[in-house]
């Protein structure tokens, strides 16, 4: 079992929304349960192509099956994802989903401090600027989008916009629906997944307690549900405000994002303002 379309990002770009909407569709099996990145990652990679056909057990004689990896679309950080996929299946049908480039970078620093805490830097301005692969690489999406045009006809990949998907869901699904040769699904049963806003993040206390000693060994000797109250209630603030960059690291983001971000908008035919950065 080979998979006939991958959703391949990029983070936070409506990507969890899209494969929602394909999981709750009759005619698609989706691989469940996270992201294989078999492509993208090394490790997984070194598994072999029956490690990876057997994510798609699950499938039950729908017409289509298919995964999500958001790593796929992150070139920099993994540049060899396009040139596996062809090799492995190039039939198979690739959905980028897109957004407005630096409010992606700002959902997705706090998409991973809520993952990963403080191993992510604890301001966007020093996230940018010591991950600049992982947070501006990302955004970079014609240079992303050209190793995929490099193996594969632009017939086989659908570029979303997630504002056109957040404007009209209905006629967005229409179109995904009619490049992947599918019939609408009867309902679209879930709306914005996995959101940014109003989640919780990693507070200054949080960042204090785990730089001293002794606090790896509480944790493991702690109760998960234990750990997990004290980290809602005492470690962690709700997001309240969109966080920023400061004026010149936004004006540095801006110098580099916007050719790539005009060449993107040029190829997919929106006009020159769609995003203003």
């Amino acid at each position: 079992m080979k998979p006939d379309l991958i959703v391949i990002g990029a983070m936070k770009c409506g990507t969890s929304t899209v494969c929602a909407y394909l999981e709750d569709h009759p005619d698609v099996f989706m691989v469940p349960n996270g992201e294989p990145n078999y492509f993208s990652h090394d490790e997984n990679f070194a598994h072999g192509p029956d490690w990876y056909a057997r994510h798609f057990d699950g499938h039950a004689g729908q017409r289509l099956c298919g995964e999500g990896s958001n790593d796929y679309a992150s070139g920099r950080l993994y540049p060899q994802s396009a040139t596996r996929m062809a090799a492995y299946q190039p039939a198979v049908k690739i959905i980028y989903m897109v957004r407005h480039p630096i409010a992606r970078m700002t959902s997705a620093w706090v998409q991973n401090r809520v993952n990963f805490g403080n191993r992510i830097p604890p301001t966007l301005d020093r996230a940018v600027t010591e991950m600049p692969d992982r947070y501006l690489g990302q955004s970079l999406y014609w240079e992303n989008l050209s190793r995929y045009r490099a193996v594969f006809p632009d017939a086989q990949i659908f570029v979303g916009f997630m504002e056109d998907m957040e404007a009209d869901q209905p006629a967005f699904f229409a179109r995904l629906c009619a490049f992947l040769n599918l019939p609408l699904a009867p309902e679209i049963r879930r709306g914005h997944v996995n959101p940014s806003a109003g989640k919780k993040v990693p507070n200054r206390l949080h960042a204090l307690l785990n730089g001293l000693p002794f606090v790896k060994r509480l944790k493991k000797l702690a109760p998960k549900g234990l750990r997990q109250t004290l980290r809602n209630r005492f470690l962690t603030d709700t997001l309240v405000e969109k966080p920023r960059f400061s004026p010149g690291v936004h004006d540095q983001i801006t110098a580099e994002i916007g050719p790539d971000a005009a060449a993107l908008l040029v190829h997919c035919g929106k006009p020159a303002d769609f995003w203003k950065l």
